[in-house]
């Protein structure tokens, strides 16, 4: 009697009774504060460092403008080899400036993309990370060498005027080297770390 009152193919499964509504309804990503924190905070970053970059550009241009005077045969004769090869680590180092710009444009970019969650964007920013450690490296090597040449050139200065002795020793420039060394690396490897998390990936999985 049972049988006959539920005919075959009159009963539903479980999942049959569940309005289609709510079974296509995606599970919502966890909020994660520290997400909009990181994102926007590198965002800021990113473009204080581009206006950075810029005004150091303006300042080599006119460094390049002083080395070309001293090209000239004239003042060549009164101007230390020294104070020549630090100008022209300066001008080598306007490449490494354009560099930059275009670094934090694109650190900048990759910013926006993870305060949207896109997964690319998360991508994006830890490969700008790797670039970091590399690129703290080389801005070290550079500026360790433009400080060197200014150190020879003072010294010949000091000499110049009396000072056969003399030797002079900026500490505060090696100080500015080593901590800019660490500017570059420890947020780049804090930021590697928190951008391999799982529940960051977990977060950020929108194509």
């Amino acid at each position: 009697m049972l049988i006959a009152a539920f005919p075959p193919g009159s009963m539903k499964s479980p999942r049959q009774l569940v309005p289609p509504s709510l079974m296509d309804t995606p599970t919502p990503a966890p909020h994660i504060p520290s997400i909009p924190i990181i994102g926007w905070s590198t965002i800021i970053a990113s473009a204080l460092m581009i206006l950075v970059n810029i005004s150091s550009l303006l300042t080599t241009s006119a460094l390049d403008a002083l080395n070309m005077s001293f090209d000239s045969p004239v003042f060549a004769q009164y101007i230390p080899q020294s104070m020549k090869s630090m100008l022209d680590l300066y001008t080598y180092s306007r490449w490494w400036t354009w560099y930059g710009v275009l670094y934090f444009a694109f650190v900048l970019a990759a910013g926006v993309q993870f305060v949207r969650l896109r997964a690319w964007g998360r991508s994006a920013l830890e490969a700008a990370c790797w670039i970091g450690l590399m690129n703290a490296l080389v801005d070290t090597i550079l500026s360790y060498e433009i400080w060197s040449s200014m150190q020879e050139a003072y010294n010949v200065v000091l000499r110049s005027m009396g000072g056969v002795h003399s030797t002079y020793l900026n500490p505060l420039g090696f100080f500015t080297i080593v901590l800019g060394f660490f500017l570059w690396v420890i947020p780049a490897v804090a930021l590697i770390v928190y951008l391999r998390r799982p529940v960051i990936r977990q977060t950020i999985s929108v194509p």
